[in-house]
């Protein structure tokens, strides 16, 4: 199981490397005018949340198995809390532009829940 989460969270950081480089790309060549400069800070808060809710996912379908089901609902529930809350916070109390921004989480989130739903399905499926 450990080498399956180290696993996991490797590829999670590779994600991360690739979502904040073509961000940055796409920012620099294609609308340099919205790049905003906390853009790398996106990808991997996701990265971090993404990772710690994976792991403790993981270790409670090892417990029990008929309280999986309630601890994962439970976990996205937390999760979109979280994320609500760093979106409040940076439009809020930062100077960013906002459209930007949002899309960028957005597309982020997307691609970050993706990854974690196969590998959760992946687990199952050992289980």
């Amino acid at each position: 199981m450990k080498e399956s989460l180290r696993k996991f969270t490797f590829n999670l950081f590779l994600l991360a490397l690739v979502l904040t480089t073509l961000g940055y790309g796409c920012f620099r060549f294609l609308v340099p005018a919205s790049y905003f400069p906390l853009f790398p800070l996106v990808p991997f808060f996701i990265f971090a949340v993404t990772a710690t809710v994976h792991i403790y996912l993981v270790k409670a379908s090892e417990n029990d198995a008929r309280k999986f089901m309630s601890r994962y609902l439970g976990s996205m529930g937390v999760k979109l809390l979280i994320y609500i809350l760093f979106l409040i916070v940076f439009l809020v109390l930062d100077t960013i532009p906002a459209i930007p921004f949002l899309v960028s989480f957005l597309v982020c989130y997307v691609a970050f829940t993706l990854v974690e739903v196969l590998a959760i399905l992946k687990h199952q499926k050992r289980s």
